[in-house]
């Protein structure tokens, strides 16, 4: 079964925001002055997926084991 934890829909969310303000920075030249913070919280928002994906699988890596050592 897949899990989704907080850190997943946060790093979905920031990279959905990242590209919402850099198609209004396509649009509007104030929000193109803002291009690299749109990029920082892209890579932000990536981080946090990985981040989520890690620590899913070590949570499901450590059940798994402790499900091996009961009697």
């Amino acid at each position: 079964m897949i899990k989704v934890n907080g850190e997943t829909i946060t790093g979905i969310a920031l990279i959905f925001l990242a590209f919402l303000f850099i198609m209004a920075g396509m649009v509007n030249s104030v929000w193109a002055l803002l291009f690299w913070a749109d990029i920082l919280i892209l890579v932000i928002g990536v981080a946090f997926v990985v981040l989520g994906i890690w620590s899913l699988k070590k949570d499901r890596d450590h059940a798994h084991a402790e499900s091996k050592n009961t009697v």
